[in-house]
């Protein structure tokens, strides 16, 4: 039975619940003290969630990320995997394919280094600006961010 009452009634709470001065899309960071800001108001995993989207499931659930190929791959707790919605995104990676200590997302021509704790796995990630640095391309060549 639809109710359009209460579709109304959700709809303005959504409203209510949004603040506006909280969003601020990667593309307009420019310096690490807008992504510092950006840190307080959201998790390192719903910042991924929202620009960086897995095929399948969220970045929080994500027990451990590999390097296959060309392409990130995501594992959860039931043995699933997955990849990015947008393949392009993941363009460098730094440490060992099957167990990588970070990688670098790219959108428009922001790069973030997803900083990753081998001990804890997926569970305790860190988002960093890139600003220079030199990684290594899924292709196994150097990928330098300048």
């Amino acid at each position: 039975m639809n109710l359009p009452i209460a579709e109304i009634n959700r709809r303005q709470e959504q409203t209510r619940a949004f603040a506006a001065q909280q969003v601020m899309p990667v593309a307009n960071i420019t310096e690490q003290s807008d992504a510092s800001r950006l840190a307080t108001y959201l998790s390192p995993s719903e910042i991924l969630d929202h620009r960086f989207a897995l095929q399948n499931g969220s970045h929080k659930d994500v027990k451990q990320y590999l390097v296959y190929f060309n392409h990130l791959m995501a594992f959860f707790a039931d043995g699933s995997h997955c990849g990015l919605k947008q393949a392009s995104q993941f363009v460098a990676y730094a440490g060992q394919k099957e167990l990588p200590e970070s990688i670098v997302l790219k959108e428009n021509n922001v790069h973030i280094e997803v900083i990753l704790n081998a001990a804890k796995g997926a569970e305790d990630i860190k988002i960093e600006l890139v600003s220079q640095d030199t990684f290594t391309a899924p292709s196994g060549e150097d990928y330098v961010v300048e």
